[in-house]
């Protein structure tokens, strides 16, 4: 398909393009020597500048350069086993395939979720013709799932496939099954080892930028402590701040291009579940995710407020944990988050209290208690959210909804799942408001532009796009004829 083909190119492009302009900055950080005194070794002293010689030396330390960046790439691989084993070690993360011969294993009320897990995994890699070597389960409120295959070479692969528990509980075993295909795909393109690669570079200029801002505070402290300089100490702290603003732009613009690439990778994956599983259970197993994310960040946010009314700390992850088991995946939403948040916390509070302490509460007079306690709590809330109206930067829950597209107002058969006709006026009011997002979170969260994962919205439209093509472009055409100001219009295409 030239779409698929078109993202393929544009993900080697934008890594291309990265990984050049990487290796530009680290030729001229290697060049450049920044000194308070002229450099009379130096082949050429470009200028001086705020107090500081800048020099500039080709060639020179090359061999030294190579010899960093070596180190630097041991360095980030060590950095990352160390990071693995933390996320392995966990108390939480359980392997269930093979089984352990020690560490964590599974408890025996999860061997049914544990079972259905291996099944569908196996099925799915025996499918795609893709092998994995551990299955992993990972008790997390946070409906998520990962990969890991640092050494794609036959023989040496180890891919590791691991699905937080929320992620069984909600989807169905259709869904779960486009999860892990799109987890396998990422096994089989290699981004682990991609991104591995392209990391190396970014941390030898973060650690070179480093010794260059060592270098500038060296040369303040020197004018402010021994030389008693205090004009000079001024001028060189101008010269920190525009070393500062100068590195930042040349980040910003460079990483955008590794951020656009990692995109690609999304939408490459996607590609591939959506071949393996259908398009359209992939387009709902992204919804039905993204609405369970968005009601656990809402539910975390609102019992976080809860917890600050007393001065305690964020909710532990066993607390969202415990709350999260104990609704189905059709119960348990954004609106009924904000509504049942005192009442689910202060269930949970005193259930705890019960537990450690040994407290005999009847549990009618206890939901007594909770049911006088809610509706004040209810209202203080209220009265927060209504005290941020006047300020227009402040995005209460209204205005959050009012940026969004409720996908459940098309579910007419109320099945909690999209049919094609369903899916498809999804789509048309998708495409009719191009600045609204699917859910709330995503609004909150860092511009699409400047994250390396792609929104709901654009993964949804991407995969209706490449499998649908005839209806998207219908679609997309009758909105254009029925959009007058060409200005807008153009929005609607780039937006889409």
């Amino acid at each position: 398909m030239v779409s698929i083909r078109r993202i393929r190119v544009y993900r080697f492009f934008n890594a291309s393009v990265f990984f050049l302009l990487t290796l530009l900055q680290m030729i001229i950080v290697s060049w450049i020597s920044i000194s308070q005194i002229p450099d009379e070794g130096s082949d050429f002293t470009f200028a001086k500048i705020l107090g500081f010689y800048i020099s500039i030396n080709p060639f020179s330390e090359l061999r030294f350069t190579a010899v960093l960046v070596i180190l630097t790439g041991g360095l980030q691989i060590l950095l990352l086993i160390f990071l693995v084993n933390v996320v392995f070690s966990n108390k939480n993360m359980i392997q269930i395939f093979p089984l352990p011969k020690k560490g964590m294993a599974h408890l025996p009320e999860e061997e049914k979720l544990v079972n259905k897990t291996i099944n569908i995994v196996s099925n799915v890699a025996e499918r795609t013709k893709i092998k994995v070597k551990k299955i992993f389960i990972y008790r997390k409120s946070v409906p998520n799932a990962f990969s890991l295959d640092l050494i794609p070479i036959p023989f040496l692969r180890r891919p590791y496939i691991v699905l937080n528990t929320n992620v069984l509980e909600i989807l169905s075993d259709n869904e779960i099954e486009a999860v892990v295909a799109h987890e396998l795909a990422h096994v089989k393109h290699g981004d682990s080892l991609f991104r591995l690669i392209l990391s190396i570079p970014r941390l030898f200029l973060n650690l070179a930028y480093l010794f260059i801002y060592l270098q500038v505070l060296t040369g303040i402290q020197n004018a402010l402590f021994e030389t008693f300089r205090l004009i000079d100490a001024i001028e060189r702290t101008l010269f920190l701040g525009l070393i500062y603003l100068v590195i930042a732009i040349l980040t910003k613009f460079t990483v955008r291009f590794l951020y656009s690439a990692n995109r690609q990778a999304e939408f490459l994956s996607d590609y591939f579940a959506a071949q393996t599983v259908g398009s359209d259970i992939l387009i709902n197993s992204l919804i039905h995710l993204g609405q369970r994310s968005e009601t656990m960040q809402i539910l975390s946010h609102e019992i976080e407020w809860l917890n600050g009314l007393a001065g305690e700390k964020k909710p532990s992850a066993d607390f969202m944990r415990n709350i999260n088991h104990r609704f189905p995946r059709t119960q348990l939403n954004e609106d009924v988050a904000r509504e049942m948040a005192p009442r689910i916390f202060l269930e949970e509070k005193l259930h705890r209290l019960m537990t450690a302490y040994g407290l005999k509460i009847d549990l009618d007079y206890r939901d007594q208690l909770i049911t006088q306690a809610v509706p004040s709590l209810l209202e203080k809330r209220t009265k927060f959210f209504e005290s941020m109206v006047e300020n227009d930067e402040v995005l209460t829950p209204t205005k959050l909804k009012e940026k969004t597209i409720d996908w459940r107002k098309f579910d007419s058969d109320e099945s909690y799942y999209l049919e094609a006709e369903e899916l498809d006026n999804f789509i048309v009011t998708l495409l009719s408001h191009p600045q609204k997002m699917v859910f709330e979170h995503e609004i909150l969260q860092t511009p699409e532009k400047d994250s390396d994962h792609p929104s709901f919205r654009t993964r949804i439209l991407q995969i209706y796009k490449i499998f649908h093509p005839q209806n998207y472009s219908k679609i997309l055409d009758e909105i254009l004829s029925e959009q007058p100001d060409t200005t807008n219009s153009e929005d609607i295409v780039s937006n889409n």
